[in-house]
């Protein structure tokens, strides 16, 4: 791991931090676009147009800006896409059965990235003041993280607000 810019920090653990975000946002991104082909209902086009940008932005953004850093460290990505699962964090919340259930889907996806959150949260204090790429990275996608959350609690009903806080 090259270590120009890291200072103490546990390398072990920033490389599995890593590649556990790494694999979270593929993950991510593939369960938004199939929530996006999947959900039916009359609210569905809309709420699917959402998980498509959502899932673009896992798969476009932030899954290369993890895998950057993670070649700037020397760290191999993975190269078989099982193991993406494998090594997820966050894996992900179980889907609901019914396509009409929208805020099911919904409540899946805001509990994913919820799981996010916390992730990009701990990346962020384990290289606070001693790495400051991966800090400055875990702190940019922990605000489109809050950002994202927020947008999808917005899309709930009234009825999926209150499933979500039970």
């Amino acid at each position: 791991m090259r270590k120009e810019f890291v200072k103490a920090v546990d390398e072990k653990r920033l490389s599995q931090a890593l590649l556990a975000a790494y694999a979270d946002e593929w993950l991510a991104g593939y369960y938004y676009m199939l929530t996006a082909h999947t959900i039916m209902g009359h609210v569905s086009g809309e709420i699917a147009e959402n998980f498509m940008k959502e899932a673009k932005e896992e798969l476009t953004k932030h899954a290369p800006m993890i895998a950057e850093r993670l070649q700037s460290l020397e760290v191999e990505l993975p190269r078989d896409f099982r193991s993406l699962w494998e090594m997820s964090r966050c894996k992900y919340p179980e889907l609901p059965q019914d396509p009409y259930d929208i805020d099911g889907w919904l409540i899946a996806a805001i509990k994913a990235e919820e799981c996010a959150i916390d992730g990009y949260k701990e990346l962020y204090e384990l290289t606070h003041g001693k790495d400051p790429v991966t800090e400055n990275l875990a702190k940019d996608l922990l605000a489109d993280e809050v950002r994202h959350r927020t947008e999808l609690i917005n899309l709930l009903s009234k009825e999926g607000t209150k499933r979500l806080l039970a």
